[in-house]
């Protein structure tokens, strides 16, 4: 049976998204209601305004249901917004910040590369995608007033990053309490990430006519269904045993 993904519609380039499954021959479904989620295999959380997003989702009450389905080992993907959301932290925040999913060990900063007029295109060093779904090692990368990715934990897998465009002002990352602030220094920023079941760019794969990026979301949902099976299989293996042994019949005693 085909998997089902679902395409998180609040508000954003949830269409885009959709044309780019249909594209690929894959089935997508529009999510705007908890009980939604409960019928899809995966999710894709797009690109938007995050705050406009996350308002519009605590309306709906989403945020636990989402929480839950990070929790489950599904495949999320979120692009640019989708990212903001699933980020255990962010920062550059509007004033009282906005709520997160979370599930994504890493710092993100809202706003990174600037507002609405500084927003670009360029190419991207992705060898992780050319190995996986061939083609060229690079793939074209459209930032819209987009966030990028800080700092990432140690189970973060980096698959892309690009250089901090020049004259970018300083942006300090507060550590906490007891832990003295830092200025990110570096020449160069995450932009695309995996974690396990979690997927996340800082660009909008959607918006381009390269497919891969949308096949290797499917190709984890695949591995997420194959272990799914495999812990059924072991689960019913380990059942059936336990029950031969009940049912096995006792030892007589040995007299000497």
């Amino acid at each position: 049976m085909a998997a089902v993904v679902g395409v998180l519609a609040l508000q954003g380039s949830y269409n885009e998204h959709m044309a780019a499954l249909r594209r690929i021959g894959a089935k997508g479904v529009e999510v705007r209601k908890p009980e939604q989620l409960l019928a899809v295999d995966s999710l894709i959380i797009p690109g938007g305004e995050s705050t406009t997003m996350a308002k519009l989702a605590n309306y709906d009450n989403l945020f636990p249901a989402l929480r839950e389905f990070v929790g489950t080992g599904k495949p999320v993907w979120g692009t640019c917004a989708g990212l903001i959301f699933l980020a255990n932290k962010a920062v550059g925040q509007k004033t009282g910040g906005q709520e997160l999913v979370g599930g994504l060990d890493c710092t993100v900063h809202r706003n990174f590369f600037g507002s609405q007029l500084q927003s670009f295109e360029t190419e991207l060093s992705v060898p992780m995608l050319a190995e996986k779904e061939g083609g060229s090692n690079t793939c074209r990368g459209v930032f819209i007033r987009a966030p990028a990715i800080l700092e990432v934990g140690q189970d973060v897998e980096v698959l892309a990053d690009c250089p901090v465009p020049a004259g970018r002002p300083s942006i300090t990352i507060t550590s906490g309490e007891g832990v003295e602030d830092q200025v990110y220094s570096k020449d160069r920023v995450i932009v695309a990430v995996r974690q396990g079941n979690i997927l996340a760019t800082a660009f909008h794969p959607e918006l381009t006519s390269d497919s891969r990026w949308h096949q290797l979301f499917l190709d984890m949902d695949k591995e997420s269904q194959a272990k799914a099976l495999a812990a059924l299989s072991l689960s019913a293996s380990s059942n059936n045993a336990e029950v031969g042994s009940k049912n096995k019949a006792p030892d007589l005693p040995i007299f000497e």
